[in-house]
């Protein structure tokens, strides 16, 4: 297998960044709450789905069933994350309902419209758009904290999720145009755009990691 410098940056060297969060999280293990212990768990998944992609891959198998599966964990997990954190009732109402209904679009998603063996351009950007209101609503209550901004290590990690899911939505919406087109210009900007991933991902796991940097015994 050729490898190229894009291949090893997108493949190892993003995938293995989890591990920087992980470690910094579980160094901190003792002064988080409950918040931060589904963020934990998050990065866990996070980290046992890279290690499963890149050796499918490796071993040349369609590791995109892995992707589909990890949607679903992945939207759970940060959904419980901002049940646990957003004040806001009519916040609170509807994930519990989405809790339900996005898992459900995700299944009838793979087995009537995208094949699990192909990219979900479908449940991906709805997973983000979702995320991001999410987001949004716990940076729309954190202007009468009490606390300074800086020291508040949710603040940080809502910052790097934010981050991720708004820069890669783009890309969500329009990676499979992109590698079903076979030109020369249409591959450089498939290689682009998951360049572009990898490091809107990378940038997350740094902005997570410096969160959990802040956890301070209250």
């Amino acid at each position: 297998m050729k490898f190229s410098a894009s291949l090893i940056y997108t493949g190892v060297i993003v995938p293995a960044g989890v591990l920087i969060p992980i470690v910094v999280a579980y160094s901190k293990r003792k002064y988080t709450n409950r918040p931060l212990e589904i963020i934990w768990y998050y990065l866990l998944l996070d980290g046992v789905v890279n290690l499963l992609a890149v050796l499918l891959a490796d071993h040349e198998i369609n590791n995109l069933p892995v992707l589909h599966v990890f949607t679903i964990l992945e939207f759970l997990l940060l959904s419980y994350f901002y049940l646990s954190v957003l004040r806001e009732k009519a916040a609170g109402r509807i994930i519990k309902y989405l809790l339900v209904i996005f898992p459900v679009f995700c299944i009838v998603n793979f087995l009537f419209f995208q094949s699990i063996y192909q990219f979900n351009t479908y449940a991906r950007p709805v997973e983000a758009l979702i995320i991001m209101g999410c987001s949004l609503a716990y940076f729309a209550q954190t202007n009468d904290a009490d606390t300074r901004w800086s020291f508040n290590p949710l603040n940080w990690i809502n910052t790097g999720i934010l981050l991720y899911f708004s820069g890669a939505l783009f890309i969500f919406s329009f990676s499979n145009l992109t590698v079903k087109q076979m030109s020369e210009k249409y591959y450089a900007i498939n290689i682009l755009m998951w360049n572009i991933h990898a490091t809107l991902l990378l940038l997350m796991y740094l902005l997570i990691a410096f969160g959990f940097s802040k956890c301070r015994i209250k």
